[in-house]
């Protein structure tokens, strides 16, 4: 009997999560309205008991010599197999069921998405979880927020009532979007780009990994192209790209980096693609505290990304 990915791993959490393979970190969480994104912030005070790991920095042979823990994945947070990938699911999260999709062999954070990866992430991230709706994420580079250096794209469901995720509500306002068009939204004070996805298209190979991937891959790679144009426009060049990357079943969003950390009041925070989808993490009282009382969060997330040169020629797209 064959079972459907969202079985899989509501069976492998069960097990996990009873076993002590997994843990679930139990949270709280607020709403605080910035120029029309409800963010969402999840106070999770255990996840402080969490191992740290190294971002994902330059120097991949030494960082291969540390523990890989998808080399192998442990077997009881392991869902399935794919082709050139494997879904397991995140031992230390926040949200039930948050999966992994992770290469078989060694490859670095630090590269960019391939077809072949965005067609695994699309299919687990359409099926993962029945008809609940859910993004997939990709931190990039050593000032992503990524945790681990051996390439991986996060899933997870999107639960609220509310657009989801939250960033989603500016994407509602754009204007007779096209897919493919490439934009950039007025009320973000950085550097991004995003493009709609052509969900007839996408629908109709649905079951062809191949053709799927090609045009997953040539929105990616465009949007990519996009935000290095934007950097030049509006950044000083850096010798090393960090990004996040956001996918939903509607669009796709990209934003460079220039720091992993935020200082919010004297307060280090560390974000990563969340941050940008409108959903913030911390772990301590007086990081929820002073995230709710921060004036606006789009400029805690400017801090981390690049602000946009007043000086530079205007997009035609806004």
């Amino acid at each position: 009997m064959t079972h459907s990915l969202s079985t899989l791993i509501q069976q492998t959490y069960d097990s996990a999560l009873k076993n002590g393979d997994l843990l679930f970190f139990e949270a709280e969480h607020a709403v605080k309205d910035s120029n029309g994104i409800k963010f969402e912030i999840t106070y999770a005070p255990t996840l402080a008991q969490k191992p740290h790991h190294e971002s994902a920095g330059t120097d991949d042979n030494k960082k291969k010599a540390k523990i890989n823990p998808f080399l192998p994945p442990h077997p009881a947070l392991k869902v399935k197999d794919l082709d050139e990938h494997t879904v397991v699911l995140n031992k230390y999260c926040v949200v039930p069921h948050h999966a992994l999709i992770v290469t078989k062999e060694y490859k670095s954070q630090t590269q960019p998405l391939f077809p072949e990866d965005l067609a695994a992430t699309w299919k687990c991230m359409t099926t993962a979880y029945g008809y609940t709706p859910a993004m997939a994420f990709y931190n990039c580079g050593p000032y992503s927020g990524a945790s681990q250096p051996h390439k991986h794209i996060q899933i997870l469901p999107l639960l609220k009532e509310q657009p989801q995720p939250p960033i989603k509500a500016l994407y509602n306002q754009i204007q007779e979007r096209k897919a493919g068009q490439i934009y950039v939204l007025d009320k973000l004070p950085f550097v991004h780009v995003m493009t709609p996805l052509d969900r007839s298209f996408i629908d109709s190979c649905s079951d062809n990994p191949e053709p799927l991937g090609d045009y997953l891959g040539q929105m990616f790679f465009g949007l990519l192209d996009a935000m290095f144009q934007q950097m030049r426009k509006h950044a000083e060049p850096s010798r090393e790209t960090s990004y996040n990357f956001l996918m939903t079943n509607d669009f796709m969003m990209m934003v460079p980096r220039s720091s992993e950390i935020a200082n919010m009041n004297g307060l280090q925070v560390s974000i990563n693609s969340l941050g940008f989808a409108g959903m913030l993490l911390v772990r301590t009282l007086e990081e929820l505290n002073t995230m709710q009382q921060y004036p606006d969060l789009l400029e805690l997330l400017a801090q981390v990304g690049f602000r946009w040169n007043p000086d530079a020629e205007p997009d035609v797209e806004q």
